[in-house]
């Protein structure tokens, strides 16, 4: 991979690629593959709950992967570096998280607000830092 003092643009490309590869292995049933996006200590915010380290994260990931009878699809929308410095990346995004509905047809189940850092081990981008939470408080009553 790249670094930030030769190519700053292809350490961008390498991270944002990390979050859509991830996405895409829960999203074809593979979640568990998704582990190589991450770093050995990386911390992982999902559903409230904050998991260290590979061990944790994978524990999630295995858990969603035996749900095979939630089909998903992951958009990511408006995605925007935040930071990009030498051997640190943090990108923001939504993600639109699509549930395969019993007819076929898939509906929007709620919009995440996320946080990726990255870091550089061995010239290979990582993610080391992962958070979510709901774009819009559940709270909030809606304008009928």
């Amino acid at each position: 991979m790249t670094t930030m003092s030769t190519d700053p643009r292809g350490a961008v490309a390498a991270c944002s690629d990390l979050v859509v590869s991830y996405h895409r292995a829960i999203d074809t049933g593979r979640a568990t593959d998704g582990i190589s996006a991450f770093a050995p200590e990386a911390e992982f915010t999902a559903k409230g709950r904050v998991m260290r380290g590979h061990d944790e994260i994978l524990d999630f990931l295995a858990d969603r992967e035996r749900q095979v009878d939630r089909q998903t699809v992951h958009v990511i929308a408006n995605e925007k570096v935040l930071d990009a410095i030498e051997e640190r990346v943090e990108l923001g995004a939504l993600i639109l998280l699509y549930v395969r509905g019993p007819a076929g047809d898939y509906v929007l189940e709620r919009v995440l607000e996320t946080r990726h850092t990255f870091g550089e081990f061995n010239g290979t981008w990582l993610i080391t830092r992962r958070t979510s939470s709901p774009l819009h408080s559940p709270e909030i009553e809606r304008i009928p």
